[in-house]
């Protein structure tokens, strides 16, 4: 027979294990709904076919014991038309107790597919998108439960800016050569601003090279269009014969422009190629 102070000491034990299984079951019963949101959306990258989005998913946990995330299904939708989708069935984002935590998710779509939403892009710069769909997550005692999210913004669509050849004319003439003006218009279609770093040009008439350079830098705002006006000294040596001709008697002459300029523009994960132009306008005395 057990005595008295075996059976006090195993009363204890049982006592305490018992009010901690109570605890412990009073804290699984007594489950608090976690919340998910998206928190931010950000570009990865962009260029004039596709872009890529990163989604920012935050999910709280206002419980005392950790939770996991399950499963996370985001739709990017235009005109009310999924052009986008990430599905991560496996994801397992671990929640600590009364903490928070965020998984970042890359949403890609095709401009081709936004324009098919929206029957054109001719006249958008930025288009309304909305991120929708759920975090699945595990609860104790209520299993699987689907928290929904939603964030709505706009997409801006970039556009290659156009340069464009208006005029040429001439300012002077003398002894040693010709002064030319060339007018160029530089349009910025975008909905952000963009930097013109350099604009390489070179003039020819009838194969024959006249003379070229480059400009510095010039800022572009959006919806802009730039006039810049050009000067061009021609040596009497590169004139050419039909220049001359122009310039001693009535002919018109065909300039040729060659153009190569490099646009930055303020969206930083945007670099386009160097634009080439060429063009020709006709020159009269």
């Amino acid at each position: 027979m057990l005595s008295s102070p075996v059976i006090r000491t195993s009363a204890v034990i049982l006592a305490v294990i018992f009010l901690q299984a109570c605890a412990a079951i009073k804290q699984i019963v007594d489950v608090q709904k976690p919340t998910a949101n998206v928190t931010g959306v950000s570009l990865q990258n962009v260029d004039l076919e596709q872009a890529t989005l990163l989604v920012d998913v935050e999910v709280a946990n206002p419980n005392g014991f950790a939770l996991k995330a399950a499963a996370f299904d985001l739709d990017l939708d235009i005109a009310e038309s999924s052009v986008a989708r990430v599905s991560q069935q496996d994801a397992e984002l671990n929640i600590a107790a009364n903490d928070k935590a965020v998984v970042q998710l890359p949403l890609s779509l095709k401009f081709e597919d936004i324009a098919s939403a929206l029957g054109s892009l001719d006249d958008y710069q930025a288009v309304p998108y909305a991120v929708l769909g759920s975090v699945t997550m595990n609860l104790p005692v209520l299993g699987s439960i689907s928290l929904p999210v939603e964030h709505k913004d706009t997409l801006p669509v970039p556009r290659m800016p156009a340069i464009s050849f208006v005029d040429a004319s001439l300012k002077s003439v003398d002894w040693s050569g010709a002064e030319f003006a060339l007018v160029l218009d530089v349009n910025n279609p975008n909905a952000f601003d963009l930097n013109l770093k350099s604009l390489s040009y070179a003039l020819s008439s009838d194969g024959k090279a006249l003379g070229g350079g480059d400009m510095k830098e010039v800022a572009i705002s959006q919806g802009e269009t730039r006039r810049l006006e050009i000067p061009l000294d021609v040596s009497l040596t590169n004139l050419g014969i039909s220049l001359f001709r122009m310039l001693s008697g009535t002919d018109d002459v065909t300039l040729g422009l060659d153009a190569t300029a490099d646009l930055v523009p303020e969206l930083g994960i945007w670099k386009p190629e160097p634009l080439s132009y060429k063009a020709e306008r006709r020159l009269s005395r």
